[in-house]
Parts: C-alpha cells; sequence; structure tokens
C-alpha cells in the first residue's frame, strides 16, 4: 500500500508540474500586453517598458516561470494586474463559495442517486423501473444552465423558497448561504443523478448474476444481507470512479449555473480576469481547480485499492 501511494503521488505531482507549465506558457503566449491593458493605448513607450519591468514581463520566459512557480508553492500566486492586490485576498473567499457549491453538489448526488440506484434495481421490470428510465432521459439531456433556469423558476419564482439573485454571504449569515447554494447545488446534481442511477442499476443487476452471489445464498443468507455485504461492494467500485469523474465535472459545472443564480464563485471572477488579461487572477484560479481535480482523483484511486486490493498489484 506504501509503495502503490508512492506511485500514486508522484504521478499526481507530474500532473501538476505538467498543468503548470502549460498553464503559464499558455497565457505568455496570448497575443496582447497587459502593461497595454492596464496604462492604455495613449501611455509613452517608456512608461509601458517601466510597466512591463515591475510586472516581471521582461525577464525570459523560463525564468518567468521558475519565479512564478516558487512563489506559487510558498502559496503566493502574485499580484493582480487589475486590482493591485494580492490574488490570494482576492480568490479567499471565492475559493470557499465555489468549493462549497461544488461539495454540496456531489453529496446532493450520492445522497439522492444511491437509494435510486439500489431501489432501481431491486424492482427491475416493475414500472417504477420503466418510469424511471424514461424520466431518467429527459433529466440528462437537459444542459446545466437549462436546469438552473428550470429550478429558479420552479422553487425560486413559483414556490418563492428562494429569492432569484439574492445571494447571502457566508460570512453574514451562514445557514441563509447554504439554504441559497442548495438550489445551485440541486441543479448541478440532477442531471448527473440519472446516469449515476442508470450505472449503478446496471453494475447491481450485473453483479447478481455471478456465482459467488448464488453460492452466498446457498449459505442462508438473506436478499438484504446479500445485497449490502457482497453485491454493493463490488457494483461500487465502477460507480466510485464515475463518481470522482462527476465531482471534478461539477467543477466546471459550477461556472455555469454561478452565472444563472449571481454566485460570486469562481466561475464569474474567472471569466471577468479573462477579459481583462489578469493573468495571475486567472492563472491562481486554473491551477486551484486543476489541484482540486487531481486530489479527488488521489483519493478515488486510494479509496479503488482499499475496496479492491488487487488494484495496482502488478505494478
Amino acid at each position: 500500500m506504501v509503495r502503490y501511494l508512492g506511485k500514486k503521488l508522484l504521478s499526481a505531482a507530474v500532473t501538476l508540474f505538467a498543468v503548470s507549465v502549460l498553464v503559464f506558457v499558455s497565457f505568455a503566449l496570448i497575443p496582447g500586453d497587459p502593461a497595454v491593458r492596464k496604462l492604455g493605448t495613449q501611455a509613452t513607450p517608456q512608461a509601458l517598458e517601466q510597466m512591463r519591468e515591475s510586472m516581471g514581463l521582461t525577464a525570459p520566459l523560463p525564468v518567468r516561470y521558475v519565479r512564478w512557480a516558487a512563489q506559487f508553492i510558498q502559496g503566493d500566486p502574485g499580484i493582480s494586474y487589475s486590482y493591485d492586490m494580492p490574488v490570494r485576498t482576492l480568490l479567499g473567499d471565492k475559493f470557499f463559495v465555489t468549493m462549497s457549491l461544488v461539495l454540496m453538489s456531489f453529496l446532493l448526488l450520492v445522497a439522492i442517486s444511491i437509494p435510486l440506484g439500489i431501489a432501481h434495481a431491486k424492482r427491475e421490470g416493475h414500472l417504477f423501473d420503466r418510469l424511471f428510465l424514461v424520466l431518467g432521459q429527459i433529466t440528462m439531456s437537459i444542459p446545466p444552465f437549462f436546469m438552473g433556469i428550470l429550478v429558479t423558476l420552479l422553487f425560486g419564482i413559483v414556490l418563492k423558497l428562494f429569492v432569484p439573485g439574492g445571494y447571502v454571504s457566508w460570512k453574514t449569515d451562514p445557514a441563509g448561504f447554504l439554504l441559497y447554494l442548495f438550489f445551485p447545488a440541486l441543479s448541478i446534481a440532477l442531471p448527473r443523478v440519472a446516469m449515476t442511477v442508470k450505472l449503478l442499476r446496471a453494475e447491481v443487476l450485473k453483479e447478481a448474476e455471478k456465482d459467488y452471489v448464488r453460492t452466498a445464498y446457498s449459505r442462508g443468507n438473506s436478499t438484504m444481507m446479500v445485497l449490502y455485504r457482497h453485491v454493493l461492494k463490488n457494483a461500487f467500485i465502477p460507480v466510485l470512479t464515475f463518481l470522482s469523474m462527476n465531482l471534478t465535472d461539477m467543477v466546471a459545472g459550477s461556472v455555469i449555473i454561478e452565472q444563472v443564480f449571481g454566485i460570486p464563485g469562481y466561475g464569474r471572477f474567472l471569466l471577468v480576469s479573462i477579459l481583462g488579461r489578469d493573468y495571475p487572477v486567472v492563472e491562481a484560479i486554473i491551477m486551484g481547480l486543476a489541484a482540486f481535480v487531481i486530489l479527488v482523483n488521489l483519493l478515488t484511486d486510494l479509496l479503488y485499492r482499499l475496496l479492491d486490493p488487487r488494484v495496482g498489484e502488478a505494478g
């Protein structure tokens, strides 16, 4: 297990390094001059050169990357071009808001899809089974932004359970903050619920046909005991991988949903920063999201190994 963990940590570090190089070089080569963006087109060449030097843009690209990476490792992503403030200060609250939205979406996905998937498999061929297959196909086909609009219309305008656009800060009202996030999180989770339920149903039914299940029944185990002690453990392995993929996908989905619900998270700030060529902010956001995705995949691999110790034995 220690060797497996070491390999996964090394792989995660190499992946994060590759992402950092790609992100930094990509924004460094994008046409446009941040100094001109900041001072305007009427600025003198001398003023522009001084501004580029103060921004650290005059050094060779490899030197700039090493400086940026060294600062980033120390927790300092630099100074915002647009706000002349530390990026860490600008993104602190926004990171908490976006991650809260993503994690709530994931918890809703798990809390809804796992019980439904089990019930779905237990009622194969029944009316409930056929009805959910139809509803699932409809739900999966709805784009995230339109799902957000539907949730706003139903729960915000018709049922008046929240005020659309009335975001509540977690600093002033933590309970109100979580209540407001519930509906955007539901918008992110619902399309993925149908896919997760469908996968879990298929895996449970596939496992139920295997020899070890018949052996468990022959030993006098009840249906519930066989399901929860044997079938679900094996059925969860591919579902776990799928859930981790959904969690990383929810990070991208949160960017869209934040626009629909007016949530001041990473999503809105990322778009504004890209348009304003505020590269330190953009790089910090992308690296933060990439680190989150890599961490999720690492934890998934470790949990996968715990469920099935044979994983990684060949390596």
